[in-house]
């Protein structure tokens, strides 16, 4: 083959080698576990600590309550009991448990305000626990299937790196070195395509001349205009 030719079919190999690549990198971002999918376990774990730490409230409360609630026991059976019949304690008494029976009751709303959060908190962790799971299995489904493609990905990157090591073995160290030094500066496009006399990368027609210097040239011919390497089939 003549070195355009085998210049622009390297070109092609390695086009196709970086979409791959390209390909390759996103199917192993998706076996990786999403932002979507840890923030959800986040939110999971949160809830889970807003709700034992309102369970840890509510068992408090209760046990405060039930403190209360023997103190007020105490202080009416006391009250009316006939042990005690001085006017001064007996009002001092009634004080105390119109006091305890105050604290009792803001307790037992406490209580109940507590008991509803729980209640809310319980059903926002069972939607946030079904939420997850689902997350979970479209994951690991997806997972799934990139895995088997990153591996057929990998064996056809890894072909496609020996047919292109075989190609520039073709291909003189000088002609190759233009080639190299080329590809930075024509966004990995080196060699252009010629087809109806016209340079396919920029879309100058060439002279009749340099469409024939270019056919089989060695070293290759470059278009006057962008500079590529130019392939007459």
């Amino acid at each position: 083959m003549e070195p355009a030719q085998v210049l622009y079919e390297l070109q092609t190999l390695e086009l196709k080698i970086a979409a791959d690549a390209a390909t390759l990198e996103a199917e192993r971002a998706k076996s990786k576990e999403p932002l979507a999918l840890r923030q959800s376990r986040a939110t999971l774990k949160s809830l889970e600590l807003q709700l034992t730490g309102l369970q840890r409230e509510v068992r408090s409360t209760e046990q405060e309550a039930e403190a209360v609630n023997a103190k007020k026991a105490a202080a009416h059976a006391r009250l009316y009991g006939g042990a005690v019949s001085v006017p001064r304690e007996l009002a001092a008494l009634e004080s105390e448990e119109a006091a305890l029976a105050l604290t009792l009751s803001q307790l037992e709303d406490r209580e109940l305000d507590l008991m509803t959060s729980a209640e809310n908190t319980e059903k926002s962790l069972a939607s946030a626990t079904q939420r997850l799971d689902e997350e979970l299995d479209r994951w690991r489904r997806e997972g799934s299937a990139a895995h088997e493609h990153i591996g057929q990905l990998e064996a056809e990157v890894e072909r496609l790196q020996a047919e292109r090591a075989q190609l520039a073995g073709q291909v003189s160290a000088a002609n190759l070195s233009l080639y190299e030094r080329l590809r930075p500066r024509k966004a990995n496009r080196a060699v252009a395509l010629v087809k109806d006399n016209m340079c396919q990368a920029c879309r100058v027609n060439l002279p009749s001349g340099d469409v024939n210097r270019a056919r089989g040239a060695d070293p290759p011919h470059t278009c006057d205009n962008c500079g590529r390497i130019l392939y007459v089939p």
